[in-house]
């Protein structure tokens, strides 16, 4: 039920001129601007719906579209434990234009080292202190 709530509001978003959390696009050197997008959840099973919207808007904006970075926190980090299944949503969010960043704070609490996970991961030390700076940064950021 959570997921079909997600894609309709992934959905409804994706057909505003204005995202409800959006703040200026930054402008790439090559003068068309861009949009960055960071999406942050803790519940493991957004992961793919996070996913499709980024393919949704890789699709949509063409050239404006930028970077988009799913952080994980909290729960979220532990599904990447599982090797094989941490791998599949490498492998989605490379697909779909994203990059996947999990909390070293989380991973840290929840006993996961860097070497027992999938390749194709990146690492923030806080994945609030991060968010915030790129909202300084000018990316789109929503928390779900």
């Amino acid at each position: 039920m959570r997921v079909l709530i997600l894609l309709v509001l992934f959905t409804v978003l994706g057909q505003t001129t204005t995202p409800i959390y959006a703040n200026n696009p930054v402008v790439s050197t090559s003068n068309i601007e861009v949009n960055n997008y960071i999406m942050t959840t803790g519940v493991p099973g957004y992961v793919p719906v996070i996913l499709m919207a980024a393919a949704e808007m890789k699709l949509k904006e063409g050239e404006k579209f930028g970077k988009f970075e799913v952080v994980l926190y909290g729960e979220a980090v532990k599904q990447f434990a599982d090797k094989d299944g941490g791998q599949k949503l490498v492998d989605m969010a490379k697909a779909s234009g994203a990059t996947i960043i999990l909390c070293d704070f989380a991973l840290k609490h929840f006993g996961i080292s860097r070497e027992s996970l999938p390749e194709g991961l990146e690492f923030v030390e806080n994945a609030f202190t991060y968010n915030l700076d790129m909202l300084k940064a000018g990316y789109h950021v929503l928390g779900v």
